[in-house]
Parts: C-alpha cells; structure tokens; sequence
C-alpha cells in the first residue's frame, strides 16, 4: 500500500503544472505576453499547461502553447501577470521582452530565459497563403510598407508631425507604396498617396497584413512589436525592416529591436538625459484621466511636438528608410507594380472612409449636435415580450432560459446565421419567434428599435443577471417604474472614462452587464436614437464602452444630462446590481 501511495505521489508531482495566465494591457504589451509564454514552454518542457485571458484573443490564434482551461477547475492556477520590471527599465539592462519573463520567475520560482527577441505571433495555413488586403485591391502583388501617422489619445507624446509623415510619402512616391493602417476613433490623419486601409482591419486582419508587408513606419506602438513577432512571407528576409520614430519617452535598450532603425533622442535633452521621461501628453485634454497630471505632461514642447519628436527630421527618417535599400533588404517599386499600386490607392478611397475627423476628443461636440436633432415620433407599440439576441449556439439555451423566467410572455429570437431545422422546431416548442436578421445588422439594434413591444427584456446571455422571476420583478420596480429602463453592473470590472467625462458624466463605477437589459422604448425613444447613432460608429463608441448594452447606458445618460433629474437604484440579485439612471420623461 505504501508503494502505491508513493507511485501515486509521484504521478501527481510529475503531472504538468496548470496555468491561466491573466492580463489585459494594450495589444504591445501584450506581445510581449505571448513571448514569455514562449520561453516558459522552452525552458520547461512539459512542465506547465497554459491558457491566458487577455484583451487581446486574437493575438492567440493558432498558439501551440494554449490549452483551454478551466478557471473552475482546482488544479488550475490563476495568474494576474504584472510588468513591473518597466519601472527600472531606465537603468537596469533589461527589453521589454524580459518583462513579463521576470515578472513569471519571482511569481513562479522558476527561471526562464528568453530565447528570441520578439513576440510570438502565430498565422495558419490558410492565413499564409490568403493574399493581402493590398493584393486584393489591386488584383495583383507588390511590396508595401505599412504606415501609422499618429495614435491613441492617451499617450499624445508619442505623436510625430503628419505633415512630415506627408513628406516622406511624398518623396518615396513610385518607389515605396505606403498603405496607411489606424484604428477607428484615435488620431490618424490621412496621408495623400497611401492606400488607406484605417478603420479596416481588425487584429487578426493587421497581423496578415504584416505578415505580407515589406517593412513598416511607426512610432513606438504596438505595430513596432508585430513587426518583431510575426514571422514574413517566404520569399523574403527573415528579419522585417521597420523604422521607428521614438523620440525620448522610451530607453532604447528598452524598446529598440536589433534589426529596427530606432530614431531616438535620449540623452540629448535634460528631460531624457539619463534615459526615457515615460510622460503622457504634450498638453492636457481635459478627460479627467492621470494622463493629464502635471508630471505626466512633456517638459519640452515646441509648438503641437514634444522637443525629442521636433528634433527628428524628414530627412532623419528618409535616410534611415533608405539603408534598408541601399544595403539590400528591400526593393523598390518595378515599374510594371507602379500601377497596381496607384490602383490600389484609388480604390482604398471608395466609400466607406475612415473619418478622421470623429475621435474620443471630437465625439462630445458631435453627440451634442446629434441630440440636438429632432427626433421622429416612435412608431405604434404595446404590450410586453422579451427579445433574444444570439448569433451563434447559444440561441436555443437562452430561449429555454427565458422561458423558464416568463412562462407566458411573447418571445422572439433574433439571429443573423441560418438556423437548423432541430433549432426550428425547439424554438416552435419554446413558443418562440424566430426572426432572421441581415448578416451586417446589429441584433440588438433589430431587437431594440423594430419589435412590436413597448416594454422589452433583451437577452444576450444564458447566465443573465436576472434571478428566477427576474423578468416580472423587473418590470414592477421601483426604478423601472420611474425611469423606464435597467442595467446592471458587473462587479469589480473596469471602466474606461475617458468619453464619459469629456461628456461631462460621471462615470459608472464598474461595467455594464452586456447580457441583460429592460426598457420601456416609448419613453426611452430619444435615448434609442442617440444610440442608434453611437452604433453606426461602432468602432469607436461600442469598443470604448465595452458593449452595446455599456454604449446605450451611455446614451441614456447623454439624454438624462440635458434637463433630468436622477433616481435612484435598487437592490439586483446574484453577483450584478442594477444600477442608478436619469428620469429620461
């Protein structure tokens, strides 16, 4: 008995160890994440199953490294991944790849080493061999670099000049095609003679994108990182060129990849004399974020740059973009490519376009005009039903959950993918709708505004916040009665509040439940349009919120804002609460 005891210890002792590996920093920091993974599975084969949860899924597809595991399970060990090796990172010898790496060794008691300089991005099969967006706007292939002229708003110190990024362009014009990349709702303004893909690729879209390009132009973002990590396409170098525009902010030895061309300032300056200054903005914006603190705004401004970035020229980042051609990295436009690219700029320029114009900074003005807007009378509605939204799966579930909660109210189910005859006929037995909505068409947006219904449960989730007569219980409190609409909260969750106070709101203390939400849309109408509007410039609005449920929470504060008095909240169940809204009548 004693030896089997033994051998039994010894096979659990032996098994791998389990690993949820928990961050939700920007998507840069986060390849840095991947890359620690990585080394952990280097140095310690078999030793460790791991999975993460991050902001950033996309970034994971197609890992070797992750294994889905259970957060409920007890053999699971749960990791909130810090990278606190970057407050010595001015005068200790240390990249941004040992982050994570060190942060994994004292957490752990284990000792890692990285083994490659860079992230680890991963592409499939398909991936590789799909053609690039650029290849299938001009219906051919030709080598391009990627471009990004400005940034977030939360760290406006990292910005260059566009008009120098302009002049760049310009004098690699028919030799270097740029293609101009940006996410919705930060600042990228357009630069002539790109193809302008802003706005139109999502992560995993930008990671295919670097894949095929010939080198890349950025300041320090999470671009510079992807160029590191994914790997390029077969029949070029297999190091990718990039220039990168830094200025003082970082240490280079921090920041700065090998086989980058990393124009810096530190050292030239008193405000970066012994290494990066790490300050936010080049003047305040007024967002009520710590970004705007006096000791995270530049010491050194000369006109809309911070000195560091004045200091680098066009013909700094001409030359430097040069060396990679000159010594035989890369090569220019053939003249039989000239073409294909100027096709591709012109038809990256058909609707839809990116509108630099609409960011976090300008957004406040253009809700306020929008609410200024007369808004057309709500059509004919009655009665009580509750909605489910769902494209995938989960449909059915739902549908069975809510019929549990609201045994005799109408029930319609909306989705955007064809459903099974089996999915048919249990809607048919629920005594559910089922209601087929336009693959682009937001669910909830056809849940919202085109239901027969005045008073509305919409349902996103099987596990709602709503208890067992949640739905009844709903529509009888306090504060639906009064105001005519309920979220609830998620608990310990965070909340952007950059918008929210440039609105001049307050924001809400922890996220919006996207699963659930209760509104009489009579009286909520005004409220509905305005989030319509936030909707139809989605990648700015539902992405800051977090979700369409978090962005009609917003709007419904918008139109309380303007002339409503508050109530107050009551009392949810389980691990959500409702929450306070305006009297919006």
């Amino acid at each position: 008995m004693a030896r089997i005891a033994r051998r039994a210890s010894t096979q659990r002792s032996s098994s791998p160890r389990q690993l949820i590996l928990r961050n939700f920093l920007s998507p840069g920091d986060l390849v840095m994440l991947t890359a620690a993974v990585r080394d952990l599975h280097r140095c310690y084969p078999g030793r460790f199953l791991t999975d993460v949860r991050t902001s950033c899924p996309a970034l994971w597809l197609h890992n070797p490294y992750i294994t889905p595991l259970d957060e409920k399970d007890a053999r699971v060990e749960i990791v909130d991944c810090g990278y606190p090796l970057i407050n010595q990172s001015n005068n200790a010898p240390f990249h941004c790849v040992h982050g994570f790496v060190h942060f994994l060794n004292e957490r752990l008691g284990l000792c890692i080493q990285p083994r490659d300089f860079g992230g680890d991005i991963h592409l499939s099969r398909e991936e590789k061999s799909a053609p690039s967006q650029v290849e299938e706007l001009a219906g051919a292939r030709f080598p391009f670099w990627l471009i990004v002229s400005g940034g977030k708003f939360d760290y406006t110190i990292k910005w260059w000049d566009p008009n120098r990024f302009q002049s760049v362009v310009d004098h690699f014009r028919d030799r270097v095609q740029f293609v101009q990349i940006g996410e919705i709702g930060h600042h990228h303004p357009r630069l002539r003679g790109t193809i302008d893909l802003r706005g139109r690729t999502d992560l995993r879209e930008l990671i295919r994108l670097v894949h095929h390009a010939q080198g890349v132009l950025c300041g320090v973002t999470a671009l510079m990182h992807l160029a590191a990590a994914v790997e390029t396409y077969s029949t070029r170098p297999k190091l990718r060129p990039a220039v990168i525009i830094a200025g003082g902010r970082e240490p280079t030895h921090w920041e700065a990849y090998p086989h980058h061309q990393f124009i810096h300032t530190v050292g030239a300056l008193p405000c970066c004399e012994t290494g990066g200054c790490w300050r936010s903005r080049v003047r305040p914006l007024g967002d009520g974020e710590k970004h705007d603190l006096d000791r995270n705004l530049c010491a050194n401004v000369v006109g809309a740059l911070p000195k560091c970035m004045d200091m680098i020229s066009v013909q700094d980042v001409i030359r430097r973009i040069e060396n990679f051609f000159t010594g035989g990295m890369t090569r220019y436009l053939k003249r039989g490519e000239i073409a294909a690219a100027r096709r591709s700029v012109l038809a990256s320029e058909q609707p839809p376009t990116f509108d630099s114009t609409l960011n976090i900074i300008t957004a406040p003005g253009a809700l306020r005009e929008v609410l200024k807007r007369r808004t057309p009378p709500p059509p004919a509605m009655c009665g009580r039903g509750v909605v489910i939204c769902s494209a995938g799966d989960e449909l059915v579930a739902i549908a069975r959950a809510a019929r549990r909660r609201a045994p005799d109210l109408p029930l319609r189910c909306c989705t955007n993918k064809p459903l099974s005859q089996p999915q048919r006929r249990e809607l048919a037995l629920l005594r559910a709708e089922a209601h087929e909505v336009q693959p682009e068409r937001s669910l909830m947006i056809e849940a919202l505004l085109n239901t027969p219904w005045r008073e509305v449960v919409v349902l996103t989730q099987a596990h709602s916040p709503l208890g067992r007569k949640g739905i009844e219980e709903s529509f009888a409190s306090e504060t639906f009665e009064r105001t005519g609409v309920l979220f609830w909260m998620r608990p310990k969750s965070r909340v952007r509040s950059a918008l929210w106070r440039l609105c001049g709101l307050e924001p809400p203390a922890a996220s919006i439940h996207p699963g659930c939400v209760v509104i009489d849309r009579q009286r909520c109408w005004r409220a509905l349009q305005a989030w319509e509007w936030l909707c139809e410039h989605r990648y700015l609005f539902v992405e800051a919120f977090g979700s369409e449920a978090a962005s009609l929470h917003f709007a419904v504060q918008m139109i309380g804002q303007h002339g409503a008095a508050s109530a107050r909240g009551i009392s949810g169940k389980r691990n959500a609460r409702t929450i306070s809204q305006p009297d919006i009548r």
